[in-house]
């Protein structure tokens, strides 16, 4: 094997090592917080998504102050926090950032849910801003709960 071949073997399989390497970033970059979501609409232009809480990754909210997370969806291009405030209600927040539009992260073990942008926009399980910059609390939707099953409307 001659230099020339050899480098353009050693440079097609480094390409191949590196294209491999790039795809599996790609997909981490990719929201972590899979659900299983089962959407109505059933022609009267509202929007219905099931959230069964007796499996994983919502098990949190078995106990009242529980929280989880949905990606986006139908609902809310940005996701929404889930928390429950009671053995029957839920609070279903945006996870918009009332100033910047960054997704909201989850909460954090201060009962925080922070931007994700960084530049301190924090609100409570209530939606409520705890620090700037936003001005205004979180976007809330409705929501309804039967036998595990939690069911978020827009």
């Amino acid at each position: 094997m001659n230099r020339r071949s050899f480098i353009k073997k050693s440079s097609f399989a480094a390409c191949a090592c590196v294209g491999v390497s790039a795809l599996g970033l790609l997909q981490s970059c990719e929201d972590s917080t899979a659900y299983d979501q089962n959407t109505d609409n059933d022609g009267d232009n509202d929007i219905q998504l099931s959230v069964d809480i007796s499996q994983e990754p919502h098990r949190n909210l078995e106990v009242v102050g529980g929280t989880s997370v949905l990606g986006p969806n139908e609902i809310d291009s940005k996701g929404l926090l889930l928390v429950r405030t009671s053995e029957d209600d839920f609070k279903v927040l945006s996870r918009r950032c009332t100033h910047s539009s960054y997704s909201v992260n989850d909460f954090n073990s201060q009962g925080l849910a922070m931007c994700s942008s960084g530049h301190g926009g924090g609100f409570n399980a209530n939606g409520n801003v705890v620090s700037g910059p936003p001005s205004a609390s979180l976007s809330s939707y409705s929501s309804s709960f039967s036998n595990n099953i939690l069911i978020i409307s827009k």
